[in-house]
């Protein structure tokens, strides 16, 4: 009985508001001021407790997600869009205004329904409400639309761009300077080269030949105070242009490859110290070099701490001959020397010492990456444990399993390199000319 006596005050009350719905008014007599969705399900992918892909329903609630109400154009809409998953084909709402509501689907609209607080409403579809005033004198149109992620957003979607005229080149070492990334390597007939592209349009420029670099070009290039610097034949080189370079400090086994925003370059001496500079004039002896300390060119970060935003840690990743393992080295503001990170008991938890090594900073945490890794190792603790992505880690919950190298990398057994840029991209470059650019959904800026 209760179906039926709806159905026909829903009719009679479409009557009497299709008789007025050409007088539409922005009168205070009939408008709509709050609009609240109720509880839904979401839809979730997980990891089961034998690391097996498995599907997860969560129940979340509309009043995370405020919606905003246009009096001006008449829309009702939330600003900050839904978990991907989310399921609004059966939600109640709780409306709040003058007048009284009823409500049709776009695709129906010879339909119109009397609103309840306990009518499930499908928001897959286009929705419109109305707002009667008590006399039924007046009539506003709402349109709502209910936003959703389109994607998962903690998924990183690769593309490889093909035909960009990236070049294959050996040695492959990538950086980023100025929102634009730089690849450095050597051609297939032995020449020193560099190609590069804006981060945002654009291509690659072919290879571009260095000049003023003897040999025994390490093939590592770091970037400090918008310069770009090498080591060759013992000594350091500079360049503003990552094509013509010049001669600045001898003496030099190594730098460590800093980044842009690092104001000071690092190196290793071959009287076995280590030094730094922020003029690349005056050279400061930090420490005598131990024995465990990484002899390859290391990666390095420098990032506020999360309890003091005032003070900063310094981390240093690297390679020792004759080890399984990378070494992880920190440096707090004020301190003088590097510390070496204790290693943890766990082999798994341990980053390997893999060719073609990469680390990345992104999204709060560093990533690794490298030949027979299979995938990124994650480390959210300063680079004490790495974590490989696609395994059930932490009472069963999902560490990160959509943080995935492109599928043609993960077995890829030659040299490939690896950097993040400003738009919250990643750019992964394969010594075979191959280029993948990818990015977690919600960090994309453009």
């Amino acid at each position: 009985m209760r179906g039926r006596y709806l159905s026909l005050l829903a009719l009679l009350l479409c009557c009497v508001s299709c008789l007025n719905e050409d007088k539409e008014s922005k009168t205070p007599q009939a408008v709509i001021s709050s609009f609240t969705l109720g509880y839904y399900k979401v839809k979730v992918q997980s990891v089961d407790e034998n690391g097996k892909d498995t599907v997860l329903y969560t129940v979340e609630s509309g009043i995370m997600y405020p919606m905003t109400i246009d009096q001006v154009h008449n829309r009702i809409y939330n600003a900050d869009s839904m978990a991907y998953g989310s399921d609004l084909s059966r939600v109640v709402t709780s409306i709040n205004g003058t007048g009284f509501v009823t409500y049709r689907y776009a695709d129906e609209p010879q339909y119109k329904y009397l609103w309840t607080n306990y009518d499930s409403i499908d928001f897959t579809r286009d929705v419109e409400f109305f707002m009667t005033s008590s006399d039924g004198t007046f009539t506003r149109k709402y349109e709502v639309e209910v936003n959703i992620h389109k994607v998962f957003p903690d998924s990183v979607k690769w593309v490889c761009m093909a035909n960009t005229e990236f070049p294959a080149l050996t040695g492959i070492n990538a950086v980023v300077r100025n929102d634009s990334v730089y690849c450095f390597g050597t051609d297939g007939t032995g020449v020193k080269a560099v190609s590069y592209r804006d981060i945002s349009v654009g291509d690659w420029n072919g290879a571009n030949a260095l000049t003023g670099l003897p040999d025994g070009w390490q093939h590592r290039v770091t970037v400090c105070k918008g310069k770009f610097y090498t080591v060759s034949d013992s000594t350091v080189y500079e360049s503003a242009d990552g094509v013509n370079w010049s001669l600045v400090k001898a003496g030099i086994k190594s730098i460590v490859v800093t980044g842009e925003d690092y104001g000071e370059l690092w190196a290793v001496t071959c009287d076995s110290f280590i030094v730094r500079s922020n003029d690349m004039a005056d050279w400061v002896k930090v420490q005598k070099l131990t024995a465990d300390f990484p002899d390859s060119a290391s990666i390095m970060f420098r990032y506020p701490l999360a309890t003091n935003k005032n003070l900063y840690r310094s981390m240093l990743v690297g390679l020792s001959a004759d080890t399984l393992y990378a070494s992880v080295w920190n440096m707090l503001s004020g301190d003088t020397v590097w510390t070496k990170m204790d290693i943890p008991s766990k082999p798994e938890v341990r980053l390997p010492a893999v060719k073609s090594l990469s680390v990345i900073s992104y999204d709060g945490s560093f990533f690794s990456m490298g030949q027979g890794m299979g995938g990124f190792r994650e480390s959210d603790d300063n680079g004490l444990t790495w974590n490989l992505c696609k395994s059930a880690y932490k009472n069963y919950s999902p560490w990160n399993p959509f943080m995935q190298l492109p599928e043609e990398v993960k077995d890829y057994n030659s040299v490939f390199t690896g950097v993040t840029d400003s738009n919250g991209y990643i750019w992964i470059m394969t010594d075979d000319g191959r280029v993948w650019r990818g990015a977690m959904n919600r960090l994309k800026k453009n």
